[in-house]
């Protein structure tokens, strides 16, 4: 192979899980977050003679057909711009041409899931384009970048996805910054997709809304999910999985008592439950997406069979990797 034929830089990125913290972390409240490892994104940057183009190739199922983008001047509203121009900034200074190159985006990462699709297409375009331009940026510094392009996607993003993808490690989120938390041994995972899309953007305004007419007991929802996290926290460096899935269903039911739960992803949880999973709930904003089931290895098929039959799309697996 030639020299004209290697890329300039291959990057990758995980998707992402939030165990327990949704919504109540974009109110001060901590979450609890870990990287999947069993889906992600991967960006290969190409010379490219004519200007500055990204590929992206989403799963199937997820109904975004492949396409080509021509990143201009104009396009920096764009996510993929917004990540791509405060890179290079990052980098080469403001007012940096755009360089000529071509960007293949390939993700495996469910979209509108809560699994962080598009947190780990920035996070995995940002280290790329770092490297094709001739800097190896911090963990740290990718997470802060790739903020800029979740804003363009969610609005007011509380943070975390990107930097759990980011940092790849289990996190505690808070206030904008994350604390790594230690993981006394390995557990696992099922994913159960409801077949529906998320709206994290719609979801996020829903519990402002909610928020705002009836402050005093959406507070008291949110406080009591932001003690649960703490819970799990010691629980994961405890490696007690019954503690963490007690703690993990409360929290769904919390959730649902803000409304942020459907009945499919009800359904999942339930059936999860009562297949011998040690806790359930919904991961991510809600309205749709996915769930998740701890459990230990003995009862993981009958688990899986459980969400397939109560009407699951599909179930994923995955682990939390344990972490000294």
């Amino acid at each position: 192979m030639t020299a004209s034929r290697q890329p300039l830089a291959v990057a990758t990125a995980p998707g992402k899980l939030i165990l327990l913290g949704e919504h109540a972390v974009v109110h001060g409240q901590p979450a609890l977050a870990v990287p999947a490892r069993s889906v992600g994104v991967t960006a290969t940057v190409w010379p490219h003679g004519d200007a500055l183009v990204v590929e992206t190739q989403f799963p199937p199922e997820s109904g975004r057909p492949a396409r080509t983008v021509r990143l201009a001047e104009e396009d920096e509203a764009c996510a993929m711009g917004a990540a791509v121009r405060a890179t290079l900034e990052s980098v080469r200074g403001p007012g940096s041409d755009l360089p000529r190159w071509r960007i293949a985006l390939s993700s495996t990462v469910p979209v509108g899931s809560g699994m962080g699709s598009s947190a780990a297409v920035a996070v995995a375009l940002v280290r790329a384009v770092g490297l094709a331009a001739g800097a190896r940026l911090s963990d740290a510094a990718v997470a802060e970048l790739a903020l800029a392009a979740e804003r363009r996607t969610h609005g007011t993003p509380s943070g975390i996805d990107n930097t759990v993808v980011a940092l790849d490690c289990p996190l505690r989120f808070q206030g904008g910054r994350g604390a790594a938390v230690p993981v006394a041994r390995e557990l696992h995972v099922l994913i159960g997709d409801s077949g529906a899309m998320g709206l994290t953007r719609q979801m996020v305004a829903a519990v402002g809304a909610r928020r705002a007419s009836r402050r005093a007991d959406t507070d008291a929802l949110l406080l009591r999910i932001g003690e649960l996290v703490d819970g799990a926290v010691t629980a994961l460096a405890a490696g007690n999985g019954a503690e963490l899935g007690r703690l993990m269903s409360a929290n769904h039911e919390l959730l649902a008592a803000l409304g942020v739960s459907t009945p499919v992803l009800d359904r999942l949880v339930r059936a999860a439950r009562r297949s011998g999973a040690l806790g359930a709930k919904l991961s991510g904003a809600g309205g749709g997406g996915v769930m998740i089931a701890l459990v230990e290895s003995d009862v993981a098929q009958g688990v899986a069979r459980a969400l397939e039959d109560a009407g699951a799309a599909r179930v994923l697996a995955t682990s939390i990797l344990a972490v000294p």
